[in-house]
């Protein structure tokens, strides 16, 4: 059960990655596909997971709901110049429970997150190509083997650049802060009394700045296939919880790739 979960995430994580704005607008297209993602438990972990599984390829333009370059969203407000969207991001954590500074302690598990964002377009004809600012605000849920536990609110807001080359790439670059509230610093950084031990004392971590992202991926469609490429940098210098016992190093790399063979 375990494992099916983890693919399920890991697909929504890397599905996400291949959307792009095709030459025509289709209102569906499926395929099938392999994805993996390399990353740390959470930010400031030395420990890192690997995992590689089948995913769906499913691209959805409605009216309202779409899947495209932001993953599963709902458009309520669209405009060359503004959006807001219901979006979500998930992300996958297998195995923490091997991470050795957290023996003893609940395991972490993957994450949903969804919420609304506020879209911004700044240079582009519109959000597929230039610069645009996105604010979001979403709720996150843990997803475990019992029922989901909410675990509190984050929002990264950030500049985005897209840009389409000549051959046919893709490229999104993203960047800006992260912010997040004390019920979600508490899941990932506070040690409580009972879990506390010589060389782990107790902690209790707060709301705030929850440190800095730079992401890029990278996408092409070859006839009947998708690749795309993915990797993130996090920074969590300056953030409250640096002076966790959870906490190993200031910097994180994430990289991930899908491939998926476009049938329908």
């Amino acid at each position: 059960m375990k494992t099916l979960r983890y693919c399920c995430v890991l697909a929504g994580v890397l599905s996400s990655m291949v959307f792009a704005e095709p030459p025509t607008e289709k209102r569906w297209e499926a395929g099938i596909g392999v994805g993996g993602i390399v990353s740390p438990d959470y930010k400031g972990s030395e420990s890192y997971r690997d995992y590689i599984a089948p995913i769906p390829y499913v691209v959805y333009r409605g009216p309202v709901f779409r899947t495209d370059r932001d993953g599963v969203r709902g458009d309520f407000l669209r405009t060359e110049r503004f959006e807001l969207n219901a979006s979500m991001a998930l992300s996958v954590t297998p195995d923490s429970d091997k991470n050795s500074l957290r023996e003893g302690m609940p395991e972490l598990t993957s994450t949903l997150e969804a919420g609304p964002a506020f879209n911004i377009n700044l240079t582009g004809e519109s959000f597929s190509d230039g610069l645009s600012v996105t604010i979001p605000l979403r709720a996150v849920i843990a997803l475990g083997d019992g029922s989901p536990d909410y675990i509190g609110l984050v929002s990264a807001p950030s500049l985005v650049y897209r840009r389409a080359f000549k051959g046919g790439w893709r490229w999104t670059l993203r960047t800006g802060p992260v912010f997040a509230s004390g019920k979600y610093h508490d899941y990932y950084y506070t040690v409580k009394p009972q879990y506390a031990l010589p060389e782990r004392p107790a902690f209790e971590a707060s709301s705030g700045y929850n440190g800095f992202n730079g992401q890029l991926a990278l996408s092409r469609r070859f006839s009947d296939y998708w690749y795309a490429f993915y990797a993130r940098y996090s920074n969590i210098q300056g953030t409250n919880f640096l002076d966790s016992p959870l906490v190993e190093t200031e910097h994180n790399v994430t990289a991930g790739f899908a491939i998926s063979w476009v049938f329908l």
